[in-house]
């Protein structure tokens, strides 16, 4: 034990960031045009053969920062508006109040209540976030952005050091996630569920990379789920040891046959315990036992549209291939996070009477997209290559289809020729 805690804090040294460094890149991005500085700093991390911690972070936070700087330049509309009022009342709310009405339109509603909310976590996001950037929503938005992304990359840099060769497909799994239509569609649509995922993502690849669960992490954990009720599925998979395991297939399918059984009678079995409603810790358990037949204007998940095609049929290609055929090969990071996207499919589909807690919980597999995509090819350079065609792919049908996305952004000109400075005090957002 004194051992693996010695080795544990030896590479917590060996992998410490230099931070001035990140900054002082990220400086001059935000400074440069686009169509410059994109393909400088993919091309920065492209061209070293032996990358540091350090300059992986760097490429993160400029992608980050660019994908927030666009984001800073949406005028808010759809579910967008509840968090825009709920940011722009807090001078008017107070602390308290902002805990309550995380949903801001909620105040006028019944101004009288007191009960804070289940996922108080967004009030508190709001009101530091308030005072930190002066009350400019845009600026908001551009930090809360580039916030959410660099939780994800980083949990999936913590899970990529025991991959084979993990250069490129980090490299090209950040291009991927940041420029997939489907997820930057709903960054400001479903803010709280994403951001809270984003947390937990980080926890996820933290303890896939150590088998360790430290004060920080748990703390996380926490306020992950206080951000969104939803992320409490993933609780359970940090304390089931054996997920990072090699598991037997009758052990596998065992596991996925309770698991399964257990999302569908949850709404029952929440039911039956004896909640009060409104309270911090009932909170999911209340969603949960009202969750049977409830759907909102997306309604239930088409598993023949596109978009569940895009996600689930390479998904449950890489499961099928590496969980039943060559899981031997796989070392204990690479099968926690695995298996956490098999039980998380499960649920997806186990949750057929339940349309609104299906869709949502679909919608979270977007996040594990750079987490399988090493898994494409078990041929190393044929992998690099088929990841690099992705990336490319990705990169450009976000531009292509740009003004295609239903909401309103600066003209795809702009988020080209426009620093990302210019970007977010731009102006571009209106009510």
């Amino acid at each position: 034990m004194r051992k693996e805690t010695l080795s544990y804090r030896i590479e917590q040294r060996k992998s410490l960031v230099k931070w001035g460094e990140v900054i002082g890149i990220l400086s001059i991005f935000l400074l440069l045009p686009p169509f410059i500085g994109i393909p400088i700093i993919i091309s920065f991390l492209a061209t070293k053969t032996n990358a540091t911690k350090t300059q992986y972070y760097t490429y993160f936070a400029c992608i980050a920062a660019y994908i927030g700087a666009v984001n800073a330049t949406k005028s808010p509309g759809g579910d967008q508006i509840q968090y825009y009022v709920a940011y722009m009342n807090v001078p008017d709310v107070g602390f308290w109040k902002s805990l309550v009405h995380i949903y801001g339109l909620g105040y006028f509603k019944d101004p009288t209540k007191v009960t804070i909310s289940g996922e108080f976590m967004n009030g508190i996001y709001n009101y530091l976030g308030y005072y930190l950037t002066l009350g400019y929503y845009p600026l908001f938005i551009a930090i809360y952005s580039f916030s959410e992304i660099m939780l994800v990359l980083m949990g999936v840099y913590h899970f990529s050091t025991k991959l084979k060769k993990p250069h490129k497909p980090l490299i090209c799994g950040v291009i991927v996630l940041c420029f997939f239509y489907l997820y930057f569609n709903l960054m400001l649509q479903i803010q709280k569920q994403f951001f809270g995922q984003a947390i937990m993502m980080y926890v996820l690849g933290y303890y896939a990379r150590y088998g360790k669960m430290t004060t920080k992490l748990y703390i996380l954990v926490a306020i992950s789920v206080f951000t969104h009720a939803a992320n409490l599925l993933f609780i359970p998979f940090l304390l089931i040891k054996k997920l990072r395991g090699n598991l037997s297939k009758q052990a596998l399918m065992f596991m996925s046959m309770m698991f399964v059984t257990l999302i569908i009678l949850g709404p029952r079995i929440a039911g039956s315990l004896s909640v009060e409603n409104g309270g911090v810790l009932s909170y999911g358990v209340s969603r949960l036992a009202d969750s049977d037949g409830l759907a909102d204007n997306a309604g239930s998940l088409t598993f023949l549209h596109p978009r569940t095609l895009i996600i689930l049929l390479p998904l449950l290609y890489v499961l099928y291939k590496k969980l039943w055929r060559e899981r031997k090969a796989l070392n204990s990071t690479e099968m926690f996070i695995l298996n956490i996207q098999l039980l998380l499919i499960l649920a997806v589909f186990a949750m057929f009477n339940q349309p609104l807690a299906q869709y949502r919980y679909f919608m979270m597999t977007y996040f594990f997209v750079p987490f399988f995509l090493p898994y494409i090819s078990s041929q190393v350079q044929k992998r690099d290559n088929i990841l690099v065609l992705i990336a490319g792919l990705s990169l450009s049908t976000f531009y292509v289809f740009f003004e295609h996305i239903i909401w309103q952004y600066a003209p795809v000109f702009d988020i080209i020729i426009k620093s990302p400075i210019l970007l977010v005090f731009g102006d571009y957002y209106k009510i």
